[in-house]
C-alpha cells in the first residue's frame, strides 16, 4: 500500500468535528478519512438521469405562463 502524506490546512471546525467522530467510533483519522473518500467517488459515480429518464420531467407540461393566462 502506498503511503503518502498530505500538506493538508482543514478548516479547524472541520477538523474537530472529524476528530469527535473518530473518537466517538473508534476509528483513527485516517480511516475516517478513507471511508469518507470512498463515499465521496460513490456518489460521483452515480448514473445522472437524462432528461428522458427523469419521472418528474413532464409531469407538469403546459404553457409556463399558464398562471398569468387565466381566465377569470
Amino acid at each position: 500500500m502506498l503511503d503518502l502524506t498530505l500538506n493538508w490546512k482543514p478548516n479547524p471546525d472541520t477538523l474537530a468535528k472529524l476528530l469527535t467522530l473518530a473518537n466517538q467510533q473508534q476509528k483513527p483519522l485516517e480511516t475516517l478519512l478513507d471511508e469518507a473518500v470512498l463515499q465521496y467517488f460513490q456518489v460521483q459515480e452515480q448514473e445522472i438521469l437524462s432528461v428522458e429518464d427523469d419521472p418528474i420531467v413532464g409531469l407538469y407540461s403546459g404553457s409556463p405562463d399558464l398562471s398569468t393566462r387565466h381566465e377569470y
